[in-house]
């Protein structure tokens, strides 16, 4: 029988940010009441069989000290893997059925997504989980959630509708597991700004969506409106509002690199709170 538990996966790579991100995941997997596990990638880098076999060991009882450290009532599981980090965790997350994989990360400039991408960009774009991303650790911010605002994109695309369906079902889960409220938002992208607090009522394709989320959340829903750019225009209203966690979909297709993924990206370095990228 397949299991019907959420799932949630935690890379370590026991930097002081896995350390300081071990809080959020931890406040997640209690609310969502989900099943977790730990996972260290361990480069191979042509090592003696004798060598590797060490340092597997080693950091296998380093990922169970950390686990149980802190997420000790949570009953995580430890796995250590060696080889290339993203195509292991993609790997893991699809054999495993992951539903969200959680990654706290470091900030890449433009000129690095030149050369190479990161770790976060390439799960981006391979992940069929949901990615829980943040560049911003601060101890005083908050683990939980209380206060979601979540972007949204229409367009003459079944696929759209497709995510934007998987979008309901994730911000359903948010709003039940943590009791949280939630603003959609929809920037036009036009050059022309219009007024961010304006509820949206004229276009077919969200007056459709908005009627079916009212019949989902309640009559109080709310879709705001906002033109110009899209980064500024979630980042701005998400300030506004206060939101604690931005909810996005994953942009496909597109490169990696300087791609259509890397806006993300900078939502997550834009915004002072964490973003789930719902794929």
């Amino acid at each position: 029988m397949i299991s019907t538990q959420y799932k949630v996966l935690y890379p370590v790579d026991f930097s002081k940010r896995s350390m300081l991100a071990a809080r959020h995941v931890k406040v997640w997997v209690e609310h969502l009441r989900a099943a977790l596990d730990t996972l260290h990638i361990v480069k191979t880098n042509a090592q003696p069989y004798n060598e590797l076999s060490q340092r597997l060991a080693r950091c296998t009882a380093d990922l169970k000290y950390f686990s149980d450290h802190y997420f000790g009532r949570c009953g995580a599981r430890s796995v250590v893997l060696n080889g290339e980090a993203a195509g292991q965790i993609q790997h893991f997350a699809d054999h495993e059925m992951v539903d969200l994989v959680m990654l706290p990360r470091n900030h890449q400039s433009g000129l690095a997504r030149i050369f190479y991408d990161s770790l976060t960009a390439t799960l981006l774009e391979r992940c069929r989980a949901s990615v829980w991303m943040t560049e911003h650790l601060d101890k005083e911010a908050s683990s939980s959630v209380s206060n979601v605002l979540c972007a949204l994109q229409f367009g003459q695309d079944a696929t759209l509708d497709a995510q934007n369906q998987r979008i309901f079902y994730a911000v359903q889960r948010l709003m039940s597991s943590f009791q949280a409220g939630v603003t959609f938002l929809h920037v036009t992208g036009d050059n022309n700004p219009s007024d961010s607090s304006s509820e949206l009522q004229t276009n077919a394709g969200p007056g459709q969506w908005l009627a079916q989320a009212r019949d989902l959340f309640g009559s109080s829903i709310r879709l705001l409106s906002t033109s110009g750019n899209v980064i500024a225009g979630i980042r701005d209203t998400a300030s506004r509002i206060g939101a604690d966690l931005i909810v996005v979909g994953r942009v496909r297709p597109g490169s990696i690199s300087l791609g259509r993924q890397s806006r993300l990206l900078k939502i997550d370095h834009s915004v002072r709170c964490p973003v789930l990228s719902v794929w």
